[in-house]
């Protein structure tokens, strides 16, 4: 049981990592090649933003993983994401019908399932750290999107919880890995490009600066609570949670 588990915390690994850090480069007959089913990975993922959406496509073209469940507060979202998945694994499968994937308004509905290996995480910021840490509580792997956390003492708590229980736990922080940068990192550490003196931090607009957006009532669909959670309450605004899929 222990072998087959590791196997599966590899497996999950390899994976996530494959998909943040190059998704669209395999021709699709590579990612369809046959996989026995108990070696598949069970996947949920939660957010269908923009960032989720492309984990999506990525890990659709793996065929050692299975999209099994999804989770999106705005509906529109949700069913559109549902539909995708299942309309993927239909054709692929030859099964017109096929309806294995499932859709959920509450995370906590698809971490309670005990058949999901692993969990992707592409929400806005505010609840990577709280996610993360259920996640890894409910016996799952995750990946989750930058930025890992908001805070020190959320990345404290989620490090203690990942240890406690020996689980996979990847952020998708590529600009921290990718080799370019690490390269960069290397020459500075090493000196080869002189003693710094100055360096320059550019944000894109909107990045910095004060919320001020105006407040609006949430589009119907749209579960406003859920969606902040454990940030201070405000009204909705596009900019936060931009309406239908984008």
């Amino acid at each position: 049981m222990k072998s087959s588990r590791n196997f599966t915390r590899r497996r999950f690994l390899q994976a996530s990592a494959v998909a943040a850090a190059s998704p669209f480069i395999l021709p699709s007959r590579v990612w369809s090649a046959e996989t026995s089913p108990n070696e598949q990975i069970s996947l949920g993922v939660i957010g269908t933003g923009r960032m989720g959406r492309g984990l999506i496509n990525a890990f659709l073209r793996q065929s050692d993983v299975r999209i099994t469940a999804i989770c999106e507060v705005d509906t529109i979202r949700r069913e559109h994401q549902l539909a995708r998945v299942n309309n993927h694994y239909a054709e692929a499968s030859g099964v017109p019908d096929y309806n294995g994937c499932a859709a959920y308004n509450d995370f906590r509905e698809l971490l309670a399932r005990s058949d999901i290996d692993g969990v992707v995480i592409a929400t806005p910021d505010h609840w990577h750290a709280v996610m993360g840490i259920l996640a890894v509580q409910a016996g799952k792997d995750v990946y989750c999107e930058k930025p890992l956390c908001q805070t020190v003492e959320e990345a404290e708590a989620m490090v203690r919880a990942v240890r406690a229980r020996r689980a996979v736990f990847q952020t998708g922080s590529q600009q921290r890995s990718t080799e370019r940068f690490r390269r960069a990192c290397e020459w500075v550490r090493n000196g080869r490009i002189g003693e710094i003196h100055r360096v320059t931090v550019a944000l894109p607009p909107g990045i910095a600066g004060w919320c001020d957006l105006e407040e609006a009532e949430p589009p119907a669909g749209l579960d406003w609570d859920l969606w902040l959670g454990p940030a201070p309450e405000r009204g909705w605004n596009e900019v936060l949670s931009p309406v239908g899929v984008h």
